[in-house]
């Protein structure tokens, strides 16, 4: 596998977290207390998971570029 098909791999899982984060979204509005506390959570980490996923397959896309030197993940 190369570089540029396990980016489409990456590619695929953040379009699979958009979908999840999307179905999710709506049934937010109905929770209140600790069962909205923990979908928000959970949905934090889905945005999150969905980051992190984007940004490893713009770096294997472009890994040969030498104009492609910022680093993967960003500092908090």
């Amino acid at each position: 596998m190369t570089l540029s098909e396990l980016s489409g791999e990456y590619l695929k899982e953040e379009e699979k977290l958009t979908r999840q984060i999307k179905s999710f979204t709506p049934e937010i509005h109905r929770l209140t207390g600790e069962d909205l506390y923990l979908a928000r959570r959970r949905l934090m980490c889905l945005y999150e998971m969905r980051s992190d996923v984007r940004a490893v397959a713009r770096k294997l896309e472009n890994y040969y570029d030498k104009g492609d030197m910022r680093p993967v993940y960003r500092k908090h």
